[in-house]
C-alpha cells in the first residue's frame, strides 16, 4: 500500500471517528467525567469501557480488554499511560476500529525514549485515525459527540457552525469555553499530529456542508504539500479558513546573510503561504475568534465597502481610524441618499460615513432610540446606497428578550437590504450574551473590540477577494520543504555568476583578474566600467567599500583599485581577485530577484525594489514555488517599482524571474539563497542583472 493510499484510509476512518456508532473508553476511574461528558453531548450510540480491574466505570460495565468488546468501535478514547496507549492502539488497529484519541503525553515531544515510543505508536496504528498523542480530545456538536477528558464544557447540539483545529489542547479548551459567543461546532486538539495533521482534518471537514468556516491554531506547519491539497478542497466549496500560528518571532532569519534571506523571514513566508492557500491569517486569539464569528455569519463578503452607524461622534472617528489601518473603505453618502437622510436627522447631525445619527434617548416623536419606525426609516435610507457590509455600533447591549428598538430596526433594515450586517462593541466586555444570542439567531456577526472587529471584517473581505482571484494558475502543487544542511557556503560574486551564466542567465561582459591585470582588463571590456573586489567574505560589497562605479578611464581604475585595496587591508580582508565589468547606464529602475530555501515552506522567490536600500524600501513580493507566469506578473504589478515599468519591461523582468525560479528548482538540493541585486531596467527596456550572490550546500 502506498503512503497516499494509507493516508486516504486514515481519512476515511477519521470520518468514522467524527460520527461514530459505537465508542470504546479505555482507562481507569478518571474516565468517569469523560463518560458523563459523552452522555451530555447527546451521543446515542453504544458506549463500552475497557478496564481489566473494574466491573464498571461511570455506570458503564467494563470488559477486560479490547478483544472482548462486543462490537468494533468507530471511536475510542484512550486515557492510559503512554506504554499502554501503544498496546491499545495496536489492538484497535488489529480489530479494524475507526479512530482513537490518545490523551497520554511523553512521546516525541520528550525526545530520547519518547521518540522511540512514538515510532512504536506509528507502527502499531496502521490505518487507524490516530489523534495525538498528547491530545485533549474531540468535541463534535453537530453529531452529538464528546471525547474529552473533563465534564466542564458546554455540550449543546448545533445544526451548523465553525470548526477549530488546534495543535494545543489548552488553546482548544479556551476556544471551546470562550465568552465571546463563538460557539464552535467542532473542536479538536490534534496534539503531536503524529499521523493526522491539520491537512487531514481540513480535507475531511471540507466535505461537511454544516461546517461554515475552519480555524487553525498551528504551532508547526506539518506536511505543506498535504495542506496545499486540503486547501484546494476547502476552496472548491468556498469554505473559509483562518490560520493563527504561534512562534511568529521565534524562528530566526535563516538566511540573513543575503538580502533575500532578510526580506523573506519565516513570518513573511507564512504570510505568503496563507495567501497561496487562500487562508486568512489571524494575529491573536481574540482576532481569530472575531474572524470566525464573522465568517460563520456571512461566509464571505463581495468587497470592502462598509458603512458604520453609531450614536457617538468619538466612536465615528475611532472607527474611521481603525478601518484605514486594515484597508476597509467608507464611501461617502451619495447625493440622493444624503438628500433623503438629511430631514430625518437632528439639524446639528452630519450626514457622513461613519454616521453618528444623533438620535435622542427617549420619546416616540422624531428620531429617538425608542421610536422603532423612525429608526427603521433612517437605517433603510442609509443602506439604500448599497454596501458590502453594514455595522451598528453599540456598547450598551443589555436589553429585553427581543433586543432594543434600535437593534430590531437594524436587523429588519439589513435583512430587507440583503446586506451582511454586524453589531460591534468597541470594548469587548460590553457585549452581552443576550446580544450574542440575538445576533446568531438573525444571521448577524456579533463582534467585540474595535480593532479586532474591523480586522475581522477586513479578513472576510480578503477571503472574498482570494476566492475571486484563485484560478487554475495558482493551483500548481507546492514543492514542499528543502533539506537545509548545517554547513552552507557563500560563493563569491564571480563563482555565483559563473554558475548562473552556465544556466543561461545573462550578465554584463566581465573579467576576473589579479590586481596587476585590472587596467588591461578594463581596456578589453571598454569604458565606463565597474571595479569590485572578489571574496566570499564580501557578500555586501557596497557596505564594505569594495566596489567602484562608472570608472571612465585607466586613471579612475587605478585610483579606485588603490582605495579598495587600502579599505580591505584595514578591515583585514584579502580579496581573491578583482572583477572588472562593463558599467550599465541609463537605469530607470533597480530590482532584486532572489530565492530563499526554507526547511518549513520550501523555495520562495522574492521580487522587489533593489539596490543598496532594498531592505529599507520594503517594496517586495514573495511567492512560494512553483509559481506561474501570471502569478509572477501579478506580483510585479503590485510593487511600486513594478507598477512604474513599461509593459515590455515587466515581461522581461518576469522572464528573468522565471529563469531564476527554474534554476533554483533544478538545483533544489543545493541552492539555499540567491540574490540578483540589483537587476537594472534601462531606458531602452533592457533588463540586466549586475550582481549575483549564491548560498550553496554540497550534498554527499
Amino acid at each position: 500500500m502506498t503512503a497516499s493510499d494509507l493516508q486516504a484510509r486514515r481519512q476515511h476512518n477519521l470520518q468514522r471517528l467524527l460520527r461514530p456508532r459505537s465508542v470504546a473508553m479505555v482507562g481507569g476511574r478518571t474516565l468517569a467525567p469523560a463518560i458523563a461528558m459523552l452522555r451530555r453531548s447527546g451521543f446515542t450510540g453504544a458506549v463500552h469501557v475497557v478496564n481489566p480491574h473494574q466491573s464498571e466505570i461511570g455506570g458503564v460495565p467494563c470488559v477486560r480488554n479490547i478483544a472482548e468488546l462486543p462490537q468494533v468501535p468507530d471511536a475510542a478514547f484512550l486515557s492510559v499511560n503512554r506504554h499502554l496507549t501503544v498496546e491499545a492502539v495496536r489492538a484497535l488497529a488489529n480489530c479494524g476500529a475507526g479512530g482513537a484519541i490518545c490523551f497520554a503525553a511523553g512521546f516525541a515531544e520528550m525526545g530520547g525514549q519518547g521518540m522511540t515510543l512514538e515510532q512504536e505508536l506509528i507502527d502499531a496504528a496502521q490505518d487507524l485515525a490516530l489523534v495525538g498523542p498528547n491530545s485533549n480530545g474531540l468535541i463534535n456538536r453537530l453529531d452529538g459527540l464528546a471525547l474529552w477528558p473533563t465534564d466542564n464544557d458546554v455540550a449543546q447540539r448545533l445544526d451548523s457552525g465553525v470548526a477549530i483545529i488546534a495543535q494545543s489542547g489548552g488553546i482548544a479548551s479556551m476556544l471551546l469555553r470562550d465568552k465571546r459567543g463563538l460557539q464552535p461546532a467542532v473542536v479538536v486538539s490534534t496534539g503531536n499530529q503524529t499521523l493526522l495533521g491539520p491537512a487531514d482534518w481540513l480535507q475531511v471537514l471540507s466535505q461537511d456542508e454544516r461546517v461554515r468556516a475552519v480555524g487553525l491554531f498551528m504551532e508547526g506547519i506539518g506536511d505543506i504539500a498535504a495542506l496545499d491539497m486540503a486547501a484546494q478542497a476547502a476552496r472548491s466549496r468556498g469554505l473559509p479558513v483562518v490560520a493563527l500560528k504561534s512562534g511568529r518571532t521565534a524562528l530566526g532569519a535563516q538566511m540573513a546573510a543575503t538580502h533575500t534571506g532578510s526580506l523573506a523571514g519565516d513570518d513573511a513566508l507564512f504570510d505568503t503561504l496563507c495567501e497561496r492557500l487562500g487562508f486568512v491569517r489571524a494575529r491573536s486569539l481574540p482576532q481569530l475568534t472575531e474572524i470566525l464569528k464573522a465568517m460563520g455569519a456571512w461566509g464571505t463578503l463581495r468587497g470592502r465597502r462598509a458603512v458604520v452607524v453609531t450614536v457617538s461622534g468619538a466612536a465615528r472617528t475611532l472607527f474611521a481610524d481603525a478601518a484605514v489601518e486594515v484597508g476597509l473603505e467608507f464611501p461617502p453618502p451619495s447625493a440622493a441618499m444624503a438628500k433623503s437622510l438629511r430631514p430625518q436627522l437632528p439639524e446639528f447631525a452630519h450626514v457622513s460615513n461613519p454616521l453618528d445619527f444623533n438620535a435622542a434617548y427617549t420619546g416616540l416623536t422624531g428620531l429617538t432610540l425608542e421610536n422603532e419606525p423612525a429608526l427603521l426609516e433612517c437605517f433603510r435610507t442609509v443602506l439604500s446606497d448599497g454596501y458590502d457590509v453594514a455595522v451598528l455600533h453599540s456598547d450598551w447591549t443589555e436589553f429585553g428578550p427581543q433586543g432594543s428598538p434600535t437593534f430590531r430596526a437594524w436587523i429588519k433594515a439589513t435583512r430587507e437590504a440583503g446586506t451582511p450586517a454586524a453589531l460591534v462593541s468597541m470594548m469587548p466586555e460590553n457585549m452581552s450574551a443576550q446580544a450574542q444570542d440575538i445576533c446568531r439567531a438573525n444571521g448577524l456577526a456579533c463582534l467585540q473590540g474595535l480593532e479586532d472587529a474591523v480586522a475581522a471584517i477586513a479578513a472576510v473581505a480578503t477571503h472574498g477577494e482570494r476566492c475571486a482571484t484563485h484560478t487554475s494558475a495558482s493551483a500548481m502543487a507546492l514543492a514542499g520543504p528543502v533539506a537545509v544542511g548545517k554547513n552552507p557556503r557563500m560563493m563569491d560574486e564571480w563563482e555565483s555568476k559563473t554558475r548562473l551564466a552556465a544556466a543561461g542567465i545573462a550578465f554584463p561582459p566581465a573579467r576576473c583578474v589579479a590586481a596587476d591585470a585590472v587596467v588591461d582588463a578594463a581596456h578589453e571590456i571598454g569604458f565606463p566600467v565597474v571595479l569590485k573586489a572578489v571574496s566570499a567574505a564580501l557578500p555586501h560589497k557596497h557596505q564594505a567599500g569594495a566596489v567602484a562605479l562608472n570608472l571612465a578611464d585607466a586613471a579612475d581604475v587605478r585610483t579606485a583599485l588603490d582605495r579598495i585595496a587600502t579599505t580591505l587591508t584595514q578591515a583585514g580582508i584579502t580579496p581573491d581577485a578583482y572583477l572588472i565589468e562593463r558599467m550599465v547606464t541609463g537605469s530607470v529602475a533597480e530590482l532584486i530577484v532572489g530565492i530563499k530555501a526554507s526547511a518549513i515552506y520550501g523555495q520562495a522567490l522574492v521580487i522587489g525594489a533593489g539596490g543598496i536600500d532594498t531592505e529599507r524600501l520594503q517594496d517586495v513580493q514573495t511567492l512560494l514555488l512553483p509559481a506561474s507566469h501570471a502569478e509572477l506578473l501579478g506580483a510585479l504589478g503590485r510593487l511600486r517599482v513594478g507598477a512604474a515599468l513599461a509593459p515590455a519591461a515587466r515581461l522581461a523582468v518576469v522572464a528573468l524571474a522565471q529563469d531564476i525560479a527554474q534554476y533554483a528548482q533544478d538545483q533544489r538540493e543545493h541552492v539555499l539563497a540567491l540574490d540578483l541585486n540589483p537587476v537594472i531596467v534601462t531606458q531602452d527596456g533592457q533588463v540586466i542583472a549586475v550582481d549575483a550572490l549564491l548560498q550553496w550546500q554540497d550534498v554527499s
